[in-house]
């Protein structure tokens, strides 16, 4: 099994909604020849590794470049 150290998450600068992960630490040239289009959209955060968060970014967005629990990840009955 492979150890990471860092994840790298693109997001929607405007929503914070995350749009893609890979691990270890990256730049926008992951997009490669449309490098420059993706930034006009996306910006992207390196963080320690978390499993969690790679196996469920519908449940996170990014807020002021930290990954944060969405409020509605969690159904209010269950809180």
């Amino acid at each position: 099994m492979m150890e990471f150290d860092k994840l790298t998450i693109f997001y929607n600068r405007r929503t914070g909604t995350i749009k893609e992960m890979c691990t270890g630490e990256q730049t926008m040239d992951w997009f490669g020849s449309e490098r420059k289009d993706y930034e006009q959209i996306f910006d992207y955060v390196v963080v320690d590794y978390d499993a969690y968060v790679m196996q469920n970014p519908n449940q996170f967005e990014i807020k002021d470049g930290q990954v944060k629990l969405k409020q509605e990840a969690v159904p209010s009955k269950y809180l």
